[in-house]
């Protein structure tokens, strides 16, 4: 599945610039004096290297978004520098880093009114409105700035970003349709340290950033041998094999192959690196009742089928999808639909389970409240090997411009 569209962002002008300018001079008033923070000016951002590396979730959301709130919360993190952004998000450092400096313009590119509250200005595109927490002991703000340094703030009794509990199990399905054909829309996630691995429903990489670690995928059967999929699989640092997407399904976006031609496919493309890394099974939509590219049966009898073509075929782990309602009209709770999904999916093998697509059908707001709900399940799985949220691109993961994270991006990111 790959659904995504461009939108065209507009830019405001200098007169509403000044403005926001003056909004922000008389924040940075009332926060002076209640909290010692102090307005640096506007910042450039740049979605390859961050200005300020440390992405944060603020109390309520990307809609309740302020400055107040963002420097509230990197203070709790232990960060001495705070920045907003694209109205809504918020980052955390102790130094502005990788060539972010005072923008060009002043503060024209700061002009996006903060989403919870409309008096005051966060940030713009690739633009930060940057506060400094200042103190007797603090470097002045052009040592700060200058400093290469990413670690939290040493406090009397700091507060220190935590890893995930289920660090190396999330990651992103990104797309590279975008006019440079390359990874830009995973690259936006690199200070997420949550996510740690991507995919891109193929091969190769088309420069994401190494931080990740790319998984390859053969989508489908291909025409005949691809030297370029026996490169992609033999490349250095590769541990892992993604099957084909969706053989089970008839959709545009899915590969559609019968049982018995997706077995003799994965014989000849995939079992024979099987020695060199790990094999996923095909990537199916587990939830499936309906029938599938096999005919009148659902995916789980595709799959039994596809297992009993393919007996001389080495399996490490299953790759599922799952697309459903946030709110089943039932009344059922549509994470606990989809943790009996999963669940469902590792008793029938009993293997090690990879969601390599996942999404609940809402609204934004009822997506995230989807994700604070089963991320924090998924992590604590021990059959839960990997998981990745659809999609890494604009009007899923990413806004509808496709220059930042949207307010699922971020709860998925940080959540």
């Amino acid at each position: 599945m790959h659904l995504w569209r461009l939108s065209l962002f507009l830019v405001l002008g200098l007169a509403l610039g000044a403005a926001c300018l003056a909004v922000n001079r008389d924040l940075t008033s009332s926060l002076e004096g209640r909290s010692a923070w102090k307005l640096l000016g506007c910042y450039i951002d740049n979605v390859s290297g961050r200005a300020l590396p440390h992405g944060e979730a603020v109390p309520g959301g990307t809609n309740a978004m302020t400055n107040e709130l963002c420097i509230e919360t990197c203070l709790q993190a232990g960060f001495s520098i705070a920045g907003t952004e694209y109205a809504g998000e918020c980052w955390c450092g102790n130094a502005v880093v990788d060539g972010g400096g005072l923008a060009p313009d002043g503060s024209v590119g700061c002009n996006m009114k903060c989403k919870g509250n409309h008096a005051e200005t966060c940030g713009g595109p690739n633009r930060l409105d940057v506060y400094q927490l200042v103190s007797p002991t603090s470097p002045t703000p052009s040592q700060t700035i200058t400093s290469s340094s990413t670690q939290p703030a040493s406090t009397s009794s700091p507060v220190q970003p935590t890893a995930s509990a289920g660090t190396g199990k999330r990651g992103l399905a990104y797309s590279t349709g975008n006019p440079e054909g390359d990874a830009i829309f995973a690259n936006f996630f690199t200070s997420f340290k949550k996510i740690t691995w991507a995919y891109d429903w193929g091969y190769p990489a088309h420069g994401l950033d190494p931080s990740f670690e790319f998984v390859p995928m053969l989508w489908g059967l291909p025409s005949g041998p691809d030297p370029s999929w026996t490169a992609a699989v033999q490349t250095p640092g590769t541990k892992y094999i993604l099957g084909f997407n969706e053989p089970d399904l008839t959709y545009s976006g899915s590969s559609n192959i019968i049982p018995a031609k997706a077995a003799a496919g994965y014989q000849e493309y995939i079992e024979p690196f099987s020695g060199s890394a790990k094999v996923g099974m095909p990537n199916v939509l587990w939830n499936n009742v309906g029938s599938s590219s096999g005919g009148d049966y659902d995916t789980a009898v595709w799959t039994q089928y596809f297992v009993g073509n393919c007996t001389s075929c080495h399996f490490d782990f299953m790759g599922i999808h799952y697309y459903q309602d946030c709110d089943p009209a039932d009344g059922q709770s549509g994470a606990a639909w989809f943790q009996g999904n999963v669940t469902n999916a590792y008793e029938t093998y009993k293997l090690p389970v990879w969601i390599t697509e996942f999404q609940c059908y809402g609204t934004d707001a009822q997506q995230v409240a989807f994700l604070q709900e089963v991320l924090p399940w998924l992590d604590s799985q021990s059959y839960v090997q990997r998981y990745a949220y659809f999609g890494a691109f604009p009007d899923f993961l990413m806004n509808a411009n496709g220059t930042g994270l949207s307010e699922i991006g971020v709860a998925y990111a940080t959540t």
